[in-house]
C-alpha cells in the first residue's frame, strides 16, 4: 500500500505516553532484579530504560511521519473549531466573575452552544463556511464585551452612563446567544433534509408494497 493511499485509520500510532510508561516499567522490573544500590547495576538499569524510551519514541515519530497529510478543508475546519472552543473556555472562566445572574446564565448558554458548534465543525468540515465569521471575528467581540461588563460591575459605581452601558451589553450578548443557537440549528439543516428524504422513501416503499399498516411519519423530522 502506498503512502498516498494509506489512511489515518489504517496506520496505528503508538500512544504518546507509551515510551514513558515502558521506560518506567523497565526501570521497575530491573530494580527488582538487579542490586541498583551498586553503581554498575544502576548504570545498566538507566541505560536499558533509556534505550526502551528512545526506541519507542523513535518508532512513534516514524509512524506519525507516515500519516498522510490532513486535507486542507479539514485543517481549516479544525483551526476554526479550536478558536471557537478557546472562546468557550474563556466564557466559562468569565462566567465565574459575573455577579449578574441574568448575564451569567446568558454567558453559560453561549459557552454550551459554542461547544456544540465546535464539535459539529470537527465532525463535518463542510460546515466551516457557516462559522468562519464567528471563529475569526465574533468570538473576540463576545469575550471583549463580557470583559467590559465585568469591569463595569467591579467598579460598583452608580451612574446613568454605567447602567446604560451594562444594559446595552446585556442586550447585545442576549442577541449573540440567540444568533449562536441559529448557527447551530443551521448546521443541522442537511441532516434534517436527509431525515425527510429517508421518511419519504420509506413511505413510498410501504405504499408500493400495499402495507395495511399505514404508518404516519409526519412530524418525525421536526
Amino acid at each position: 500500500m502506498s503512502k498516498e493511499t494509506t489512511s489515518k485509520e489504517q496506520i496505528k500510532v503508538l500512544p504518546s505516553g507509551l515510551p514513558f510508561i515502558a521506560a518506567g516499567a523497565v526501570w521497575f522490573i530491573l530494580a527488582l532484579i538487579l542490586p541498583i544500590y551498586k553503581l554498575y547495576a544502576l548504570i545498566l538499569t538507566v541505560a536499558i530504560a533509556a534505550a526502551a524510551f528512545v526506541f519507542l519514541n523513535f518508532k512513534r515519530r516514524k509512524q506519525l511521519e507516515e500519516l498522510p497529510p490532513a486535507p486542507p478543508v479539514k485543517v481549516r475546519a479544525e483551526e476554526m473549531a479550536k478558536k471557537i472552543d478557546a472562546c468557550r473556555q474563556t466564557l466559562l472562566n468569565q462566567q465565574q466573575q459575573i455577579k449578574s445572574e441574568t448575564l451569567s446564565s446568558t454567558v453559560g448558554s453561549m459557552a454550551i452552544t459554542m461547544d456544540l458548534i465546535a464539535d459539529e465543525v470537527e465532525k463535518d468540515p463542510k460546515d466551516r463556511n457557516k462559522v468562519r465569521k464567528l471563529a475569526n471575528h465574533y468570538t473576540a467581540m463576545i469575550t471583549g464585551l463580557v470583559d467590559k461588563y465585568i469591569q463595569l460591575e467591579a467598579q460598583g459605581a452608580e451612574g446613568e452612563n454605567i447602567r446604560s452601558s451594562m444594559e446595552r451589553i446585556e442586550e447585545g450578548l442576549s442577541g449573540a446567544d440567540k444568533a449562536l443557537k441559529r448557527i447551530l440549528d443551521d448546521m443541522f439543516s442537511d441532516d434534517a433534509m436527509e431525515v425527510s428524504a429517508d421518511i419519504t422513501v420509506l413511505e413510498q416503499l410501504l405504499k408500493t408494497e400495499g402495507s395495511e399498516n399505514k404508518m404516519d411519519f409526519s412530524g418525525l423530522d421536526k
